[in-house]
């Protein structure tokens, strides 16, 4: 094999280990958590609508973050060799129980 042949991926290997590629989940699923989190037509209770975006907002980035923890932990130890079928398994998994903690958590406070 030729050495032109073996080229390193073209995103930083960031983290290792179980953080490995940390950065570039955390920052989909902030992305992913925060335009779901504003754009949902729920009736939060708060008057203003600045406060109603503000909380949304607040709502939306923890999502993010404790989803991308959950999904880093989860990808790099069940699928180290990142097959596609797995990796969106774990995304809706992901979402699915990172879904029910926030909801369970909501409803009891």
């Amino acid at each position: 094999m030729d050495k032109s042949d073996i080229s390193p991926p073209p995103w930083p290997q960031v983290g290792a280990g179980l953080w490995t590629r940390w950065w570039g989940y955390l920052a989909r699923w902030l992305v992913f958590g925060i335009v779901v989190g504003l754009f949902q037509p729920v009736d939060d209770g708060v008057g203003e609508l600045w406060q109603r975006m503000s909380l949304r907002l607040a709502l939306g980035a923890s999502f993010g973050v404790v989803a991308a923890i959950l999904f880093t932990m989860a990808e790099n130890t069940f699928n180290t060799v990142r097959v596609w079928w797995k990796t969106w398994l774990l995304v809706l998994l992901t979402w699915a129980v990172v879904k029910a903690l926030f909801v369970t958590a909501i409803a009891l406070v």
